[in-house]
């Protein structure tokens, strides 16, 4: 039991904790560029920017540019400067966008020659594959002409994009979902290599012919930019910006952080958040983080409080940091910092774990709503076979999907902004002979729709459509009844042709199981599951991180136990899929704000808990 004397030490020990963390975001508000910002899960790094930047002094004729990889920043700094009277923070000379954004319109865009008689085309920057046209993206495959039966189609979103060279072609490859749906399992890897070169040529095809930029090509782009065109960027960007912001930076790939130097190199300071510990993206730059090497020249300031997770779960993430010298717990600052709820170890048993996980939160009181269930590998997540954030090629799967999507408790925003796209796109499918070729910019030219009308007839198609419990079959028919109604343009003809059909053979299972998400994902009150890339930046109040008995679970767990990533006798490789599994465990566990539990094989228990306990970390073994 607490004395009164104890409780009133904990109570001003925890003063004078967030006295120290406000101090270090004061010297983050204040500090000059360019600078370093390392900072632990639930440091309030995001909230620190919008303080510096809310900073700035009235009708300053240069601005900031303020950079994330994704849209969560730029969300909050409006919020707050709308509490604080300040929207000229978010007017002309200052720049909120995305990393990707921001390479595009300073660096890309001012050089872009215009359309011409040869090419009419005007220059358009693409956040995935997914938004182009759907039948500019469709990549068929006959592995053999005489059996049109086995045609294979392929979305240009399924494939991975590499540079080997800074003027070499890219390189696709075919991710493990694309490559395992239906019959596709079948291909042999020579034929698989085929479907990567048509990736190639269509990818190359549409860059070039019909000018559509993803990330990769307006990295490219920009790079010879900074190259080529030095002198004139060295006037202009430093005229315009007073300091680049770059939140999330840890997930900076090689050629980002060369770009990031040659703007610096241009007389533009740069101040970049990270946490090394945090980089997910491995795909992107394979071996070490790639912002290691602009950590490295740079001074640093560290945000060491964390307002998020318990004490426990501090403690737990430090064990897993691959730098020594950071593996002392962060401070733990949020009011339920000192509950007294142990990490749990739970054996990986075929879906018992599941059930002794709800057992456990449920006695900790946090409701479903507040669980999230997270995996390294979709497959590994309960009811699903595929990843739940990546849509079914199908357009009528598709649908299902983004239904799925939007009608969760909380899914993460790029999904929903991707679900939102698929929604609207259905609707214009059903209506519109030709929408598959029609980009989303050229709606109103190509058929006089309005945007903001077509999103008002989504929202009632999302409230309308059955629910995903419905057979296949079923929910088909009745989606076709809903969408009858749902005309985008007044006085349109009849559907397209291009009707809701429930792909063959699938039309007694459920929609839910069309859609290709987990079960446990649909209802609105259930726990969400998840995989870890897609839910960074979010928390929940207990988290259950899942891993299989494999071999990539083998090294990540003797890797963690002896208390670094050891160099195998294996190739380099090994060793940094290792290093970044320990990450993606790393940052499951930090989304945890009072609970944190890891299902895993039974053999690694032991050992598991004796490293927790060793390292004071409370543990307890659930059988």
């Amino acid at each position: 039991m607490t004395t009164p004397s104890t409780a009133l030490s904990s109570i001003a020990d925890l003063h004078r904790q967030r006295e120290i963390a406000a101090a270090q975001q004061d010297a983050v508000v204040t500090a000059t560029a360019p600078r370093a910002v390392v900072a632990c899960p639930g440091a309030g790094k995001t909230r620190t920017i919008v303080n510096r930047h809310c900073a700035t002094p009235r009708n300053q004729p240069i601005g900031r540019a303020i950079t994330s990889f994704t849209k969560v920043a730029a969300a909050q700094i409006r919020s707050r400067a709308h509490e604080l009277g300040r929207p000229d923070l978010l007017q002309h000379p200052h720049a909120i966008m995305t990393l990707d954004g921001f390479f595009w319109r300073f660096l890309v865009r001012p050089f872009l020659p215009a359309p011409d008689a040869a090419n009419h085309r005007p220059f358009r920057r693409l956040e995935s594959w997914r938004d182009a046209p759907r039948q500019l993206r469709q990549i068929d495959y006959l592995p053999d002409p005489a059996e049109p039966r086995q045609r294979h189609t392929f979305d240009l979103a399924d494939f991975q994009f590499r540079y080997p060279g800074k003027f070499a072609a890219p390189v696709a490859t075919l991710t493990g979902r694309a490559r395992s749906e239906g019959g596709r399992r079948h291909l042999s890897d020579e034929q698989i290599t085929a479907v990567c070169r048509l990736a190639e040529q269509q990818r190359t095809r549409l860059a070039n012919d019909y000018r559509l930029f993803t990330g990769e090509e307006t990295r490219r782009a920009a790079d010879r930019n900074l190259a080529n065109h030095a002198r004139l960027l060295k006037q202009t960007l430093p005229a315009r910006f007073s300091e680049l912001i770059v939140d999330e930076a840890q997930d900076c790939s090689a050629i980002d952080v060369n770009l990031l130097l040659a703007i610096q190199e241009l007389g533009l300071p740069t101040l970049v958040i990270a946490d090394p510990d945090q980089a997910i993206y491995g795909f992107r730059n394979p071996g070490p983080p790639a912002i290691n090497r602009l950590l490295d020249q740079m001074e640093t300031v560290e945000l060491t409080g964390n307002w998020r997770s318990s004490t426990a779960v501090c403690r737990l993430a430090a064990t897993m940091r691959t730098t020594p010298r950071r593996r002392t717990p962060d401070s733990p600052l949020a009011d339920h910092h000192d509950v007294e709820l142990p990490i749990h170890l739970i054996p990986f048993d075929g879906g018992m774990e599941l059930s002794t996980f709800d057992d456990i939160a449920t006695r900790a009181g946090i409701p479903p709503t507040k669980r999230l269930v997270l995996a390294h590998a979709a497959a590994t997540l309960p009811g699903a076979g595929a990843d739940p954030r990546r849509p079914p090629a199908n357009p009528t799967s598709a649908l299902a999907w983004a239904v799925a999507m939007l009608r969760q408790t909380a899914p993460d925003q790029r999904s929903r902004a991707l679900a939102e796209r698929i929604l609207q796109a259905g609707l214009l499918r059903y209506w519109m002979p030709d929408a598959d070729t029609t980009a989303a910019t050229d709606l109103r030219s190509a058929y006089g729709i309005d945007p903001h009308h077509l999103r008002r007839l989504a929202a009632r198609a999302l409230d309308e459509l059955p629910d995903l419990a419905l057979p296949a079959a079923e929910w088909c028919a009745a989606a076709r009844r809903v969408l009858n109604t749902l005309h985008p343009l007044s006085g349109s003809g009849p559907p397209s042709g291009k009707t809701l059909t429930c792909p063959q053979g699938k039309g007694t299972k459920s929609a839910a199981s069309l859609a290709g998400v987990p079960t446990m994902s649909i209802s609105r009150h259930a726990v969400r599951a998840d995989t870890v890339h897609q839910v960074k930046g979010e928390e929940a109040d207990a988290v259950l991180m899942l891993l299989p008995d494999d071999e990539r679970t083998a090294h990540l767990l003797t890797a963690w136990t002896a208390g670094a990533v050891p160099a195998p006798a294996g190739p380099a490789p090994a060793v940094h899929e290792t290093a970044e599994a320990l990450r993606v465990l790393y940052v499951a566990v930090t989304r945890a704000r009072r609970l944190a539990a890891i299902a895993l094989p039974a053999r690694h228990i032991a050992a598991t808990a004796q490293h927790l306990r060793t390292l004071k970390v409370p543990t307890n073994v659930t059988t």
